[in-house]
């Protein structure tokens, strides 16, 4: 199982891994999405139009093309966990953890307390991976690393920064809210786990690739799509520079929100 977890031997090998942010239904967007070259795809079962079904024909078609499928639930459930391990996920990632003690119940939760040879090297293989998206979390995020079987730190820069009173509103970040992310990224280093965060463009991506980050994504479909429909169109009808000046304006880099205005 750990050998085909591409995602898991990335991080242990060290350095970036490059992943997509699925949020609509269908295996043949997840395919194309995963075809694309992708280390990991996101299938977002909590802001995404992803239901438990949809979800676990997701995962397959992701695994099949060579891709780790990681499965963002909607809860800290145990149930929830369970669902996306039985689907066959990689690894999941839970929103909206506030203290260490919510980190050690997922991690319990993901961890199968059966005795057993394959069970353990199932175990082993699944990445876990917790968003750091609120002030609590925040005053608690070396705490929350700490935790053995926390994998990944993921950042959500968008709910971060509204919880923290510094929201993106035009694109760019507050002083504050970029040092809270570098908080988060060395609480991550200094307990010898891996920093991750949501980003909305390749050149996001590469930027925080630089500064040393693990787990990056570079797109979401629900931004893709709109951005590349609409900039064909523009061009089809003769107003592609029109189209490039909205697009510097209040483009991909211009985002207010995380999937989309």
């Amino acid at each position: 199982m750990q050998a085909a977890n591409r995602l898991q031997k990335a991080l242990i090998k060290g350095g970036a891994t490059f992943g997509a942010w699925q949020m609509l239904p269908g295996t043949n967007h997840a395919r194309t999405i995963a075809r694309c070259g992708m280390d990991w795809i996101c299938v977002d079962t909590e802001h995404g139009n992803i239901d438990d079904g949809a979800m676990h024909e997701a995962v397959a078609a992701i695994a099949g093309c060579g891709v780790s499928p990681v499965v963002r639930i909607a809860a800290n459930e145990g149930w929830m966990v369970k669902r996306a391990l039985d689907a066959g996920a990689h690894g999941i990632i839970v929103p909206l953890l506030y203290t260490a003690v919510d980190a050690e119940r997922l991690v319990q939760s993901a961890n199968n307390q059966t005795a057993g040879e394959y069970l353990q090297k199932a175990n082993d293989a699944l990445v876990t991976i917790v968003q750091i998206e609120t002030k609590e979390a925040l005053h608690n995020v070396a705490a929350i690393a700490a935790v053995p079987g926390v994998d990944v730190l993921l950042i959500g820069p968008f709910d971060l920064g509204n919880n923290i009173g510094h929201p993106i509103l035009d694109g760019t970040m507050h002083p504050d809210l970029k040092a809270a992310i570098a908080t988060i990224h060395k609480a991550a280093t200094d307990a010898g786990k891996r920093s991750g965060i949501y980003c909305t463009s390749g050149e996001q991506a590469r930027e925080f690739a630089d500064h040393g980050f693990h787990m990056i994504s570079v797109l979401a479909d629900m931004i893709a799509l709109p951005v590349a429909f609409g900039h064909a169109l523009s061009a089809a009808r003769g107003s592609l520079a029109h189209s490039a000046l909205n697009m510097a304006k209040g483009g991909i880099g211009k985002l207010t929100g995380p999937y989309g205005r």
